[in-house]
């Protein structure tokens, strides 16, 4: 091989010598714009935007579980009968035609009354509550079926009508001598030894027994006193001493 052969060939070496370091040098840049991108692509605020609608979603689940708990609640107010509303069990909203379908519809009726007065912790029902209050208000006939249906308690002597006409209709759903144990409990757990019917009525409205007519509560510290579970200290105003 000549001089010029030898010449022309180190000039192609070194020629694709710098190419070879041209290509690498433009990969190593191309590969270290990349590593910049994806470092670039990492630190990009992003996961804050994502925290917030994670919080976001929390929020109304949260809120939706208020609102679900609040319906359910609303829900709960309403006591209905075993047999359901009126849109499922039409034929007991109204006063059968027939003499003993009529018995068994009240005495029906009747028992739920009872169990809807307790949970309420009602003791006077009137026709006006009866005509307004559900389940009670679709029923057809409304002020017959409430004397029907009150006179079936009547009967039971769970209950006694409050006037002639048949409008009020006080009923017992606990009898007088179990109020004069609870309050006679209550009394001794309180530590208040000394009790009238006013206060009862005034101080203590979070109680059941405060809800109770002002003559039944007489009445039931009437008992206590014959049971020897208090004396009395004002038996005109009902004041009475408990026993320990």
């Amino acid at each position: 091989m000549g001089v010029r052969e030898r010449r022309k060939e180190k000039e192609k070496t070194k020629t694709a010598s710098e190419t070879s370091i041209s290509e690498s040098q433009e990969e190593e840049s191309t590969l270290v714009e990349e590593v910049e991108m994806k470092a670039e692509e990492v630190h990009r605020p992003e996961v804050v935007v994502e925290h917030k609608e994670t919080t976001s979603t929390i929020e109304v689940t949260a809120d939706s579980t208020i609102e679900e708990e609040a319906r359910v609640e609303l829900e709960e107010v309403v006591l209905m009968p075993p047999w359901g509303n009126i849109r499922q069990t039409e034929w007991m909203y109204g006063i059968p035609p027939r003499e003993e379908d009529r018995e068994m519809w009240a005495e029906e009726w009747s028992d739920f009354v009872l169990r809807w007065m307790e949970a309420r912790d009602v003791h006077i029902l009137s026709v006006t509550a009866f005509i307004k209050e559900p389940p009670f208000n679709d029923i057809t006939n409304k002020i017959d079926s409430f004397k029907l249906i009150g006179e079936v308690l009547v009967q039971k002597e769970i209950a006694e009508w409050l006037d002639r006409n048949c409008r009020q209709l006080r009923v017992y759903w606990r009898f007088l001598e179990d109020w004069a144990d609870i309050i006679y409990e209550w009394a001794l757990k309180s530590g208040k030894l000394r009790l009238d019917v006013k206060s009862i009525v005034i101080q203590e409205g979070n109680y059941s027994f405060a809800k109770l007519p002002e003559e039944d509560l007489h009445r039931v510290l009437l008992i206590m006193v014959e049971k020897g579970l208090a004396s009395w200290v004002d038996k005109k105003k009902g004041a009475i001493k408990i026993s320990v």
